[in-house]
């Protein structure tokens, strides 16, 4: 029997429509965060005290009152190639991709 007008037709699955890319959440780089030699400094959380007010060990030093400085390095994901979706459509051109390395990105 076909379906009559006004009953609803089951939609198509969307299994073939790109999603955002689980790696980098549709931004198109990752952050590579490496510690650089000597960068510990004092935690800006706790000043330095490794406790907070209730004496609990910081959260951010994880009691040490130092933390890390991290320097950042945005690379394309290696999931997407800088599309920011997964899997990448064969219409997508470069041009067209999240990522675009030399701009600055915020």
């Amino acid at each position: 029997m076909p379906p009559m007008k006004n009953e609803r037709q089951p939609s198509k699955p969307e299994a073939d429509k790109p999603k955002t890319c689980p790696e980098c959440q549709g931004r198109g780089w990752v952050d590579n965060r490496c510690s650089t030699p000597h960068s510990e400094h004092r935690c800006m959380y706790c000043n330095g005290r490794g406790c907070d007010m209730l004496g609990k060990p910081c959260y951010a030093c994880q009691g040490t009152g130092l933390i890390e400085v991290r320097s950042e390095d945005k690379t394309p994901c290696p999931l997407c190639s800088g599309a920011g979706v997964y899997p990448v459509p064969e219409s997508m051109v470069a041009r067209d991709f999240v990522y675009k390395p030399g701009r600055r990105m915020l």
